[in-house]
């Protein structure tokens, strides 16, 4: 590739260099940094020149926890997404009914919500019934709740007498039948294991489709968590062709319904570890989920949630077996990745860490928290910071699910919630991420959260206590971001030797009002020095 500079007002995120005027770019990676001067005159004059007069350079944004797969296949099936109401659910399920005659099941999407619905639920099987009776009907919201109609539950052998599932639950009515909402996999894998998967081709090509979209949003790589050996290779074909543009950090998921025993086999058989790969496809950590989510009611709290006062949650994976997983990484070099939403489930993952670590160090892995968000303790920050641990955070989680959670436990005791700021004074790597399709995958809206802290549902600022500057905002996203990416060597920052990924951005998100972040034009998108994606008329 001939070599070609960068000018304009370049971010570029690495402390030796700051600011700068241009950057040059040779196969790739980045040769010089500097004044432009220097830049063209290291170059050469023949070097062509790509000229960004307004906005800012910034290193290519990275996603610690996207599900982009998951993300391309939602945009083919139903998706409810843009629903307000329960007849909303009920009238987009029958539409699409109507609409895909032949479709054995109908099946949703994750990213949908309920929090702002004026009655504030899950449908029945009943209500799903009314929409589509003749053939199963599977809502998966979240990768922690499905709900279904009843063609789906009696496929699923589920019914009064069936008992709930280890580390989930089947939701009954007064008469102890079920209503159809199940929650946390183990229970909804009872109905998931008999909907037909989407084909490879299908899949595949949701994958390299939603791609181009990413691109238009600044992202240049993602961490994806929670995948089988299956979707892994769906990531291989598309990067032994070269179509994966998106460089992606895989993490396998650990099943742990399955015997310990199992699950551990399960995890050698994979052969390689942690940072096998290259630059555009790598292994990261094991993927484990300790609980729930908040807005299901599923986290696994300290104390019961106050609007169930006998509900703490959900631990969905077992103490030994977690501990066995935990050894097991330790000992065979694997980092690992835990989702732990609620303070019991940090608690009792920063423990079993800590236990592990006084007989096979775990500081050099980069073990992470993912979500972590309801009220770590300074306790926990300090385990954390003394085991190495880093934080994948998810400001735009805060911001979707602001209108339920303040409703659930107080507008004071969900400001402290996604508590960023005291990670980061805490001295703890974040990465910043969105957790598509859960919620909206644009990373300039999670820089602006972070920043702002303001909910537009609600017209306020929710923890400002918590609220960022825009350099460290920003930084969640490039240099810390590619620290859980195993990439810090070669990404998140523009600096001599780096992988070239850069984004032009219509505003300069350290200088100007942070409200105008979110709505910033995504003017450019470059991934090793060629353009992925040009916003039209440029």
């Amino acid at each position: 590739m001939a070599a070609y500079i960068v000018r304009g007002n370049v971010i570029t995120m690495d402390p030796d260099y700051s600011r700068a005027e241009a950057f040059s770019i040779r196969d790739g990676r980045i040769v010089h940094v500097g004044s432009y001067q220097a830049v063209h005159a290291a170059a050469g004059a023949d070097a062509d020149v790509i000229a960004i007069s307004n906005g800012a350079i910034i290193p290519g944004l990275i996603d610690t926890h996207n599900h982009m797969l998951s993300t391309g296949i939602q945009c083919r099936i139903v998706d409810l997404s843009a629903c307000q109401s329960i007849a909303d659910i009920a009238q987009t399920v029958r539409d699409f009914a109507e609409q895909a005659p032949a479709a054995e099941w109908i099946i949703s999407g994750k990213g949908w919500q309920i929090e702002t619905f004026p009655d504030p639920r899950y449908p029945t099987c009943r209500e799903l019934d009314e929409a589509c009776a003749d053939r199963p009907v599977y809502l998966n919201r979240g990768g922690h709740i499905g709900v279904v109609n009843s063609k789906a539950l009696a496929i699923a052998g589920i019914d009064r007498n069936t008992p709930d599932p280890e580390g989930g639950r089947i939701v009954r009515d007064e008469n102890g039948d079920p209503t159809g909402v199940l929650l946390e996999a183990p229970a909804f894998s009872l109905v998931e294991r008999r909907a037909p998967a989407p084909s490879r081709e299908e899949r595949k090509a949701a994958l390299k489709d939603v791609q181009q979209l990413y691109h238009a949003a600044g992202l240049c790589g993602v961490i994806d968590p929670g995948l089988n050996a299956d979707d892994m290779s769906i990531y291989q074909e598309l990067w032994q062709t070269d179509e994966l543009t998106m460089r992606t950090v895989a993490m396998p998921l650990a099943q742990t319904a399955d015997e310990a025993d199992q699950v551990l086999a399960n995890l050698a058989a994979w052969g390689v570890r942690t940072g096998f790969g290259d630059d555009r496809l790598k292994l990261g950590g094991i993927k484990v989920f300790m609980d729930g989510g908040a807005s299901l009611g599923t986290a696994l709290m300290r104390r019961p949630f106050p609007d169930e006062r006998c509900n703490c949650g959900i631990q969905v994976t077992h103490t030994s077996t977690f501990h066995r997983i935990v050894e097991f990484c330790a000992r065979n070099r694997w980092s690992l990745g835990v989702h732990a939403v609620g303070g019991g489930a940090i608690d009792l993952t920063l423990e079993v860490f800590a236990e592990v670590d006084a007989r096979y160090p775990i500081r050099d892995l980069r073990f992470s928290l993912i979500h972590a968000y309801l009220w770590p303790t300074a306790d926990n920050i300090a385990t954390a910071r003394r085991l190495g641990v880093a934080v994948a955070t998810q400001p735009t989680m805060q911001y979707n699910f602001a209108p339920m959670l303040v409703k659930r436990f107080g507008a004071e005791s969900f400001g402290r919630a996604t508590p960023i700021k005291s990670w980061l004074d805490g001295g703890i790597r974040v990465g910043g991420g969105s957790d598509s399709p859960v919620n909206p995958y644009p990373p300039l809206l999670g820089i602006w959260h972070a920043i702002t802290r303001y909910v537009d549902d609600l017209q306020e600022t929710i923890g400002s206590q918590q609220a960022i500057n825009p350099e460290a905002a920003l930084a969640m996203y490039t240099r810390d971001a590619a620290w859980l990416a195993f990439s810090e060597h070669e990404r998140g920052m523009i600096r001599p030797g780096m992988l070239a990924d850069w984004v032009a951005l219509s505003v300069d998100p350290l200088t100007c009002p942070p409200m105008e972040i979110r709505d910033a034009r995504v003017l450019r998108t470059v991934v090793g020095g060629k353009t992925v994606y040009q916003a039209p008329g440029r």
